[in-house]
Parts: structure tokens; C-alpha cells; sequence
């Protein structure tokens, strides 16, 4: 009896002490470099929005914010390494509509949405349709009228990426279905259509920007107005319906301490009030959408849930 009592008391004692370490170290969270990974190749909507706030953060906690890029399989590779990882804060996931949301839809993979714990979202980016700028297609009319008749290569970044499943929604709503050509990441696929290999992309801002205001590439569509891109019209002027747009974020992986969870979305809320990280997000064409909390996960849940439907739509008429 005495020594069944000394084995719980001693059992006790080691769960109290591993527990006081967890709290502890959530407690003095962050005290050494965190690590954040991007699933995609560098240069890309989401490698670059990921950098302004890594950078911003790395100021305001005062420890190393690591951007590191682990690309390969439709963004499944640098993924899967996060949701493997301690649950301690220290390593990050960029989260969006591609990796936490479509893929593990229309893929055979080994995470889901309750693989993670949602930390925040810090940014949002309309997609759009864009080819070379002296492309015979002037306008989105022009573009599906020509993929009606014959195919039209479309960029995109993976067979299962949120580019390619809005991309197919998109056309598939306007009459036509192009011939997709992967890449790792919208940045390269915008360098196919500039160097004339393919004839149009699905693509976001902080990829396609540049090319369009410097005159090589133009916007034929893109799902909401903005500033930086005058004159284009949206999905919605065409009768397209639905929302297209990706967005940048930060997850981490299920069973994070609810102390880093509050202190990475205090920092950010900080962040994002800098005028330099909202000029940088200004200047790469991301819209500023700050958002977090539990309507914030309960939105995520009902596109997840789309999606999920979505997936299950599309399996069913290949039967």
C-alpha cells in the first residue's frame, strides 16, 4: 500500500512539474527564433506577405522570425512538416486557402482543418485573370469567347491549389475550361506568361502587380476593385458568381498553449498598425484584413465545409 502511495505521489509530482514547465515557457513566450513556413517557393502572394510580417514581428517580440520556404506538393510538404512539429509556437505555418483549406479537400493527405490551431489572418488578395500585354485577348469577352473554341493554357500552382479549383469554378461558370500548367508558385507562372510560354495566369496582386504596372502583363478580371488596378472589371460584372480571392494567415499546429496564441495576435494587432507594414502590403496590391478569434475560425469552418461539399460535388460527376 505504502508503496503504491509513493509511486502516485511521485507520478503526481512529475505531471506537476512537466505541467509548470509548459505553462512557463508559454508564459516567457517567445525567448529564441520562431520559425515560419511557407509551403510555397520564394516570391510568391504568400512567401512575400509573410516576409512584411515576419519582419514587423521579429521587431515587436524581439526574437528571430525565420520565413523559411519548404515547397513541393501543392504546399502538402511544408505543411505536413508544421502539423508534425512541437505545439510550443516556436514553428508556424503561413495558412491559406490553399493549404488549410482546399487541399485537404481534393486531396489525399494526412491533416485537416483540426490539424491546426488558428492564430490570425493579416491580409486578403483578390485573384485575377492576367495575360502578356500584347496578348490578342483585350478583355475577359475576348478570352472566353477565344477558350470556347480552342485551349487556353492557364497558369496555376498545383493540380489541387485554391488557383486551380477557383480557377475551374470560373470557368466553368463562363462557358469554357482551359488547359492548366503548374508551377510552384504564382510568381513563376507570371514569368511564363510574360516570357510567352503559356497564355494567361490565375494569379494574385503581389505576383501579377508588378508585371501589369510596368507594361509587360495586363488584368483582363479580378474579384474586387481596386486602386492600384483601375479600369478592371470584376467576375461579378460578367455575371460570374462567387468570391475569389485568397488571403495570408498564420497557423500553428493543433495543442498550442492559448498564452502564444494571445501574445502572436496582440503583437500582430501592434503590427498592423505601422504605416510602413501597411504601405508594404499597399505597394504589393494585398488588402489589409485583420482578422482572429472565434467568428473569425467559425467562417473558416463554413468554407472549409464548402469546400468539403465542393469536393464532393466534383468526385461525384467523374463517376
Amino acid at each position: 500500500m505504502r508503496k503504491w502511495t509513493r509511486s502516485l505521489i511521485k507520478f503526481v509530482a512529475i505531471a506537476a512539474t512537466m505541467l509548470f514547465a509548459v505553462s512557463a515557457g508559454a508564459a516567457d513566450y517567445p525567448n529564441k527564433p520562431i520559425n515560419v513556413i511557407v509551403p510555397w517557393g520564394a516570391g510568391g502572394d504568400s512567401d512575400l506577405t509573410t516576409r512584411v510580417w515576419a519582419d514587423a514581428m521579429e521587431k515587436e517580440l524581439g526574437v528571430p522570425v525565420v520565413v523559411i520556404n519548404k515547397a513541393g506538393g501543392g504546399g502538402v510538404i511544408g505543411t505536413t512538416h508544421v502539423v508534425n512539429s512541437k505545439p510550443d509556437g516556436y514553428t508556424l505555418i503561413n495558412a491559406g486557402l490553399s493549404n488549410v483549406l482546399v487541399t485537404p479537400n481534393f486531396s489525399k493527405i494526412t491533416y485537416d482543418f483540426n490539424s491546426f490551431t488558428p492564430i490570425v489572418k493579416f491580409t486578403a488578395v483578390p485573384i485575377g485573370i492576367i495575360v502578356k500585354e500584347d496578348s490578342p485577348y483585350n478583355t475577359f469577352d475576348d478570352f472566353i469567347a477565344a477558350a470556347k473554341k480552342e485551349k487556353i493554357t492557364m497558369g496555376s500552382w498545383g493540380a489541387a491549389s485554391s488557383g486551380t479549383i477557383l480557377a475551374k469554378i470560373i470557368a466553368d461558370q463562363a462557358g469554357f475550361m482551359p488547359r492548366f500548367v503548374h508551377a510552384n508558385t504564382t510568381a513563376n507562372s507570371m514569368v511564363s506568361v510574360v516570357g510567352g510560354h503559356i497564355d494567361s495566369a490565375i494569379s494574385f496582386p503581389p505576383a501579377f502587380g508588378p508585371h501589369v504596372k510596368s507594361g509587360r502583363a495586363k488584368a483582363l478580371v479580378i474579384n474586387s476593385k481596386m486602386d492600384a488596378f483601375p479600369g478592371v472589371p470584376t467576375f461579378a460584372d460578367y455575371g460570374i458568381k462567387g468570391s475569389f480571392e485568397g488571403w495570408s494567415g498564420i497557423f500553428a499546429p493543433k495543442g498550442v498553449p492559448e498564452e502564444v496564441v494571445n501574445r502572436l495576435v496582440e503583437a500582430t494587432k501592434k503590427i498592423m498598425q505601422d504605416p510602413k507594414v501597411l504601405k508594404a502590403y499597399a505597394n504589393m496590391g494585398a488588402l489589409v484584413d485583420l482578422r482572429y478569434g472565434d467568428d473569425w475560425v467559425k467562417d473558416l469552418m463554413e468554407t472549409y465545409d464548402i469546400m468539403k461539399d465542393a469536393a464532393a460535388k466534383m468526385k461525384a460527376e467523374k463517376k
